[in-house]
C-alpha cells in the first residue's frame, strides 16, 4: 500500500510544479528578471539571424570570387595558347625568310 501511496504523492508533486511553472504571479524581482532574461535571448537571436545572414553573404561572395577566378585562369590559358600559337607562327615566318636568303630583323629582349 505504501507504494500506492508513494505514486500518488509523485503525481500530486508533479501536478504542482506544472501549475506553478505557467502561473505569472510571481515575486516582482523575479519577474523582472525574468524579462529581462528574454530580452537578452530575443536580442541574441537577432544577432544570431544578423550573422547568420552575414555568413550567407559572405559565403555568396566567396563562391563568386571562385567562379570569377575560374574564368580569370581559363582566359589565361587561351591567351597563353594564342601566344605560342602567336610565337610558333613567328618563327615559321622568320625561317621562311631565312630560307629566302632575306635578312632577319628580330628584336632581342636582352640589352648589351
Amino acid at each position: 500500500m505504501s507504494d500506492k501511496v508513494r505514486v500518488v504523492g509523485a503525481i500530486a508533486l508533479a501536478v504542482c510544479l506544472i501549475g506553478l511553472g505557467g502561473c505569472d504571479w510571481w515575486p516582482p524581482a523575479l519577474q523582472q528578471q525574468i524579462g529581462e532574461l528574454e530580452a537578452k535571448v530575443k536580442a541574441a537571436e537577432a544577432e544570431r539571424s544578423a550573422l547568420l545572414k552575414k555568413v550567407a553573404d559572405v559565403s555568396q561572395a566567396a563562391e563568386d570570387c571562385k567562379a570569377k577566378s575560374d574564368q580569370m585562369a581559363k582566359a589565361q590559358a587561351d591567351l597563353q595558347a594564342r601566344v605560342d600559337q602567336l610565337q610558333a607562327a613567328l618563327a615559321d615566318a622568320q625561317a621562311k625568310l631565312k630560307s629566302q636568303g632575306k635578312p632577319v630583323k628580330s628584336k632581342s629582349k636582352s640589352k648589351k
